[in-house]
């Protein structure tokens, strides 16, 4: 035996789907029906079990999976079967720290929702995110939201504008600006995260603006793509929750050639290497996004046509 693939073969995996730089399977030393939530490195065999957090190298898998009482237990099998040690001692670099921004960032942001009420959004809800008007600096005149890491650290700044102002070139600014690497961002999962996990139903929508109106009509649990693709980060999260549902709701852009809808329907494609068919779906909101909508109206979205 010279490669990772026949080791996990060796020890009981049979599910085994190739995933670029990875295999992935379902994890047979814990109750699971998820075929891709176990991903072991095809070169180093690291391992990660994206729905229990569990990862570490090939030899902690086969202790795992072979229920074996030590990791040099373990490293004899290894031997034993003729895996290259260096596919099963090298592991993966540690993943680059992203931009932290200081508390101090948010604290000087004027608590100023006018705009925000004034769109409909209930202050109780406005609450919970820390944000408030920028008055100087690269946010200025926009509304920001911090940016919260599961372990509460600030990660980003998402700024609204709200002033309307134009640009030095004379254009109007872009209604967002944001500040830190999106691409690790999973917002609002600072507020939510519990209720993802209990209700195994997450709903992804293109803004924050989107996801307001959801909260607002009682609809708490969804998750912001910041854009019309989705990024490795949010993918991971959702194999940690392992949701029974995925509804794709980027804004319905009947009248800018349709890039939402088309964007829905790529990030579909990209779900469903992870995910089983009947576990994603793409529901576009009824008018151009979540903040055109009334309540009366997002109500009969969520229950009349998604059935609960």
């Amino acid at each position: 035996m010279s490669d990772i693939k026949e080791a996990l073969q060796e020890i009981g995996y049979s599910n085994i789907t190739d995933n670029g730089k990875y295999y992935r399977m379902r994890p047979i030393y814990r109750d699971s029906t998820n075929n891709t939530s176990l991903s072991v490195d095809k070169e180093t065999g690291f391992f990660r079990d994206f729905s229990s957090n569990q990862r570490g190298s090939f030899s902690d898998l086969v202790k795992l999976t072979l229920n074996l009482k030590s990791a040099d237990e373990a490293k004899r099998w290894i031997v034993r079967k003729g895996v290259s040690d260096s596919k099963v001692v090298k592991q993966k670099p540690e993943a680059k720290h992203h931009r932290v921004f200081a508390p101090s960032e948010i604290e000087s942001y004027k608590p100023d929702h006018s705009y925000w009420e004034g769109r409909g959004i209930p202050l109780e809800i406005l609450n919970k995110f820390n944000g408030g008007v920028c008055e100087s600096g690269k946010m200025m005149g926009r509304y920001v939201f911090p940016i919260y890491s599961l372990n509460e650290k600030i990660i980003g700044l998402a700024g609204r504008d709200v002033l309307k102002k134009k640009a030095n070139n004379g254009f109007e600014r872009p209604k967002w600006k944001l500040m830190g690497d999106k691409s690790k961002w999973t917002f609002p999962v600072h507020v939510n995260f519990s209720l993802l996990q209990e209700r195994k139903k997450v709903i992804l929508v293109e803004s924050i603006g989107d996801a307001l109106s959801l909260m607002t009509a009682g609809i708490n649990n969804v998750l912001v793509t910041f854009g019309t693709d989705i990024s490795v980060e949010i993918i991971n999260l959702l194999l940690k929750i392992d949701p029974e549902r995925i509804t794709i709701s980027l804004n319905n852009d009947y009248d800018n050639n349709n890039i939402g809808n088309k964007a829905s329907f790529k990030i579909k494609t990209k779900l469903l290497k992870y995910f089983d068919q009947h576990q994603v779906k793409v529901m576009l909101p009824t008018k151009n996004d979540f903040g055109e909508m009334t309540k009366v109206e997002i109500m009969d979205w969520a229950y009349g046509r998604t059935k609960g």
